[in-house]
């Protein structure tokens, strides 16, 4: 991708946050998402460090479109009120390109940064592995 592509798509992203915190704000839930497929689709893995926070601001509005759909349980840790005011945040860091700033967006939507170890990397010590020889 080109720096033309990041812009494009950081601000596109921005101004559609913006877009549905006000929506969200007059309660005109149904239209929160509107472009995210076209979005998305613009927004490829890989590219340089930059294109974290945009896959972390996709990942955000994903979960806000997902948590409209199940009547806001999806996530419970965020109560329905303060998804617009998470939105501004993101797309004012969007605008500035700068990282997420929102420690809960990062810590629900930064996928790289809140992988957790498969299980069997989590046992003791002592215990024998599954791929050791027996």
């Amino acid at each position: 991708m080109v720096d033309s592509d990041y812009d494009r798509i950081r601000t596109g992203l921005a101004q559609a946050l913006k877009r549905d915190a006000v929506l969200h704000e007059r309660a005109q839930y149904l239209d929160i998402g509107k472009g995210f497929l076209n979005l998305r689709s613009l927004l490829r893995h890989g590219g340089d460090h930059r294109y974290q926070k945009l896959l972390v601001a996709m990942n955000f509005w994903d979960g806000w479109i997902l948590a409209r759909n199940t009547d806001w349980l999806e996530y419970p840790d965020i109560p329905e009120r303060r998804w617009s005011d998470l939105a501004k945040t993101v797309a004012a860091d969007l605008e500035a390109d700068r990282e997420i700033s929102s420690f809960q967006v990062r810590a629900q939507f930064d996928l790289e940064g809140t992988l957790e170890l498969p299980k069997q990397l989590l046992r003791s010590p002592n215990e024998a592995s599954p791929l050791d020889d027996p």
